[in-house]
């Protein structure tokens, strides 16, 4: 494929454009019947089940890590890598949820959900990951 055909077909490999006019939130649109502008059918409960094991199992992940964490360090210093890490998973616990949101309501996202809750958590939980995942390296190096 050419660059030239590329762009001359680039407008038709998009499913749905989103709202140039975004509102604040968009839950109003909120709709199990769709996701990402597409109509689901009878995949409407397999596909909000998986959605919700996704957010669910990032809540419980946090959960133990926290738990584990208290109980391996009991009362000694924990160190810096580690909090990054445990901040980057619950932080990316929460762009699980505007993840299942703005899939959802595509394509009337809101700001809250599209900002808030998906695209600032993701990145900056990753971020967070990625540098506890740097200090861990350094401590044993």
């Amino acid at each position: 494929m050419s660059i030239k055909s590329f762009w001359k077909n680039l407008p038709y490999l998009a499913i749905v454009p989103t709202n140039p006019n975004p509102s604040l939130i968009g839950i109003k649109y909120f709709n199990l019947d769709t996701f990402i502008g597409q109509t689901l059918g009878w995949l409407k409960w397999p596909t909000l089940i998986g959605m919700v094991f996704g957010a669910v199992a990032f809540i419980v992940a946090t959960y133990f890590l926290v738990r584990y964490t208290r109980g391996f360090f009991a009362g000694r210093k924990i160190p810096k890598s580690w909090k990054l890490i445990l901040w980057g998973v619950f932080i990316t616990a929460i762009a699980e949820i505007g993840e299942m949101l703005g899939y959802y309501e595509w394509p009337n996202t809101g700001l809250i959900e599209t900002n808030l809750l998906l695209l600032l958590p993701h990145a900056l939980g990753g971020t967070l990951i990625g540098l506890g995942a740097y200090f861990l390296y350094k401590e044993i190096t």
